[in-house]
């Protein structure tokens, strides 16, 4: 039967496709597990300084008269103004938020008189938490406002930092470490990985000369850690860390790659 012949015909043709690929499939596999390989990391480090400086602080009052609370803010705050000014800061480089208001009521002890045999001992007082209570027998008020300071003189910001600001009535000034941020790391980072996997290259290189061998096409790469960290306190672990604080950075860049090795 003719119909019948093809139908064998092209079952046979489709059985030997599979058996086919199949082999090709398994001798590609077979080559890349055997083809000679090297992986390297490449590393960069650069150093920066920072382009933006960041100082947050707050002024804060508190006592029983609010009338005189709020007067006592606003004087302090533009004498704080006026320093910051004398410092060489503009208007839209500090940034003061609404004022915050807590009301303390004074704390309430409850004591039972001893009256006869037998009679209930006092209960003990315990001690005030004035975070949560009035210091006297009448409620006080918490006047708080925190402030931004924001500048590209990052040593303009530390130096304001350093410096000694006593305020008057009753008002308190505290200011935060200052944070210290790269304005160009995209830039940065891009040069960085440029030059890791140059030096990845060369270090390939390096390891293979003299085997009769060469370096071949690139496989894979990978980028590895990021550190930014004070200038020359740069570490050799591998996670990633970010240093706020100084304002001379070195920046640190680490890639692998796999390279195929040419007989």
């Amino acid at each position: 039967f003719p119909s019948l012949a093809f139908l064998l015909f092209g079952v046979a043709l489709a059985l030997a496709f599979v058996v086919a690929s199949d082999k090709v499939g398994k001798s590609i596999g077979q080559f890349r597990h055997n083809r000679p390989e090297i992986t390297v990391k490449g590393v960069a480090t650069m150093d920066v300084t920072s382009g933006q400086g960041t100082l947050t602080g707050s002024l804060a009052w508190r006592g029983e008269d609010f009338a005189a609370g709020r007067s006592s803010l606003a004087a302090q705050r533009a004498a704080l103004l006026a320093v910051l000014k004398e410092a060489g800061f503009t208007d839209q480089e500090v940034v003061f938020a609404a004022t915050d208001v807590t009301r303390y009521e004074p704390a309430v002890f409850v004591e039972y008189a001893p009256q006869g045999e037998g009679a209930r001992n006092p209960i003990q007082r315990a001690p005030v938490d004035f975070n949560r209570f009035a210091r006297g027998k009448v409620p006080e008020f918490s006047l708080y406002q925190s402030f931004t300071i924001e500048s590209n003189n990052v040593k303009r910001i530390e130096g304001f930092a350093r410096r000694e600001v006593f305020l008057e009535s009753g008002v308190t000034l505290s200011r935060n470490a200052p944070v210290y941020r790269l304005v160009k790391l995209s830039e940065t980072k891009k040069e960085l990985l440029e030059a890791a996997a140059q030096d990845a290259q060369r270090r390939a290189v390096t390891m293979v000369n003299g085997s009769g061998s060469r370096i071949g096409a690139l496989l894979e790469a990978s980028q590895g850690v990021i550190q930014i960290s004070a200038k020359d306190r740069v570490g050799e672990s591998d996670t990633n860390s970010i240093d706020l604080y100084s304002i001379e950075k070195t920046i640190r860049v680490v890639v692998t790659m796999r390279f195929e090795i040419v007989k």
